[in-house]
């Protein structure tokens, strides 16, 4: 799956922004305000699917130092996170008034998932009809910060599937759409150069799942040949390290150590959709060829061709010929 269009109001570095004609790779200008908000906005979508993602947002906005430190209320999906702090929450909205945000998406799901439904929702009929098309999802999702700016309230407002819409409140939502908004939740990951990477990539490469173990054997294969045998190992009782030609990664520069961490959260980050914040030339080919890491990646980077500016109206980038 993949994103074809984004909509997002209310936040403060980003009070109207819309874009559409999405291709597989989104490069957005900046480094920025905007653009930072643009990944905000993205991340809030995939928070309202899943708890983790709820955590890792409230981490980003600095609502919180820890991802265990906040409260958030689980039913099925997120509905509410708590936290200690009163202050930072009001640099985030446009209104404080209103204190909302609305994020609307629409994404193209894959043969795979598209399968899946057709299984689990046999007695809905208007599902199957709607998945004989395009295989469009759009998405809409709205958050309310509490008076007291310490609280969070999360909705999915809607879900339409090619044109069809689909009860969505926690006691109406059928069983199969409980199962695929929490697969959604899954498909998105941000990365975040502060994770332990390789402590990431050593859980994989001991993992009993063959398929666990499959994408760490295809992340020591990413960066080649630049840097080549790529591995991790253990490095003391609680430590891991990347290594590169027998030589820890490190001895290779910051940027083959950045690039190991990009590549490790793609591979091994079990999502189709990754949020970089900046830009590697080539993190590109995470979406390139049939074996892709990823079915898209966003990035920031000043030759990106969106450029957010609040009251943005909508614009398009013309998709790249398919590979």
């Amino acid at each position: 799956m993949y994103i074809r269009s984004l909509t997002i109001s209310g936040l403060a570095d980003l009070p109207h922004f819309s874009i559409d004609a999405l291709n597989r790779s989104v490069r957005i200008q900046g480094p920025s305000l905007a653009a930072t908000a643009v990944g905000d906005g993205l991340a809030l979508a995939f928070a309202a699917l899943s708890e983790p993602t709820m955590r890792r947002l409230l981490l980003r906005w600095g609502l919180i130092s820890s991802v265990d430190e906040a409260e958030v209320f689980v039913e099925s999906t997120p509905t509410q996170a708590n936290w200690t702090d009163r202050q930072i929450a009001k640099s985030l909205v446009s209104d404080h008034k209103k204190r909302k945000i609305k994020v609307g998406l629409s994404i193209l799901l894959d043969p795979l998932l598209c399968a899946q439904l057709r299984q689990q929702a046999g007695a809905e009929p208007r599902l199957s009809l709607g998945l004989g098309r395009d295989h469009t999802l759009k998405l809409e999702v709205s958050a309310f910060f509490g008076a007291s700016w310490d609280i969070l309230s999360i909705a999915i407002m809607s879900v339409v599937i090619d044109g069809e819409r689909f009860p969505t409140g926690i006691n109406e939502r059928a069983p199969w759409m409980a199962n695929l908004l929490t697969t959604l939740g899954e498909r998105f990951v941000s990365h975040d150069e502060s994770d332990s990477h390789p402590a990431l990539a050593l859980a994989c490469l001991c993992s009993p799942k063959a398929d666990t173990f499959a994408q760490y054997t295809r992340w020591t294969r990413l960066l080649s040949p630049e840097i080549d045998a790529l591995r991790v190992a253990k490095a003391g009782e609680n430590t891991a390290i990347f290594i590169a030609g027998n030589r820890p990664l490190s001895r290779f520069g910051p940027r083959a150590v950045r690039a190991a961490e990009w590549a490790a959260t793609a591979a091994m980050g079990g999502a189709d959709v990754m949020w970089m914040g900046s830009h590697d030339e080539r993190a590109e080919q995470l979406v390139l060829g049939d074996a892709c890491a990823l079915e898209q990646l966003w990035t920031v980077c000043p030759q990106g061709e969106i450029r957010p500016q609040p009251g943005d109206g909508p614009k398009s980038v013309l998709p790249l010929a398919k590979i």
